[in-house]
């Protein structure tokens, strides 16, 4: 009896899993599908949009936070979305001489559906600008790898990653009870990690 309750609410725990972790699971197998197979099915997977523009910069930034606070409202962003990286001067070669590379700024903003890049040499008067904008597939797939997205749909991918290896687990346990012997499943779970593995292994 005890044994029959725990297979009962396990089989319960696995259907609602199943049906809260559907749409994020279609989501995940679709654009898995459409990406392994983008060059025989011709879809234009990371096809995207790009414009570059210049802007002006009025005076001279202290730090990359302020060019950042200056460009933002003409990006349409918020100054925090725009995270700076600083590549320091250096003498490099021009000619028969070297020359010294001013200091560059990189900032980058990224959300599922745009990629902002704004590239700015220190004491330049202006700074560029690339924008690209992904197209539905790639769109897509930038949901499924969270890029740009914010700490709730991090949280909910890690939510169906987990609930879809609890799906798998409690699946390879549901059919051991209900339908073969332990040493069965044991047999067919190692044939199938080991498939798994000899393919992967192939195809590296």
């Amino acid at each position: 009896s005890h044994r029959g309750n725990s297979q009962k609410w396990l089989r319960r725990i696995h259907a609602w899993f199943g049906l809260a972790l559907a749409a994020m699971l279609l989501l995940f197998a679709t654009t898995g599908f459409l990406l392994n197979h983008r060059a025989v099915m011709k879809i234009p997977a990371l096809d995207r949009k790009e414009v570059t523009q210049l802007l002006s910069v009025e005076a001279s930034p202290a730090a990359p936070t302020a060019l950042a606070a200056a460009l933002a409202p003409a990006l349409g962003l918020d100054p925090s979305a725009l995270k700076p990286k600083i590549d320091g001067a250096r003498a490099v070669s021009w000619g028969n001489g070297e020359i010294r590379q001013p200091e560059r700024w990189t900032l980058r903003a990224d959300t599922p559906s745009e990629s902002v890049q704004v590239e700015y040499w220190v004491g330049s008067r202006q700074a560029e600008v690339k924008r690209t904008q992904p197209n539905l597939w790639l769109y897509l797939a930038r949901l499924h790898m969270s890029i740009g997205t914010g700490p709730a749909w991090v949280l909910f991918s890690d939510a169906a990653a987990l609930g879809l290896a609890f799906l798998g687990l409690s699946g390879f346990w549901l059919w051991g009870r209900l339908h073969g012997s332990p040493r069965r499943l044991t047999l067919l779970a190692s044939g199938g990690l080991a498939t798994a593995t000899a393919l992967a292994w192939f195809a590296g």
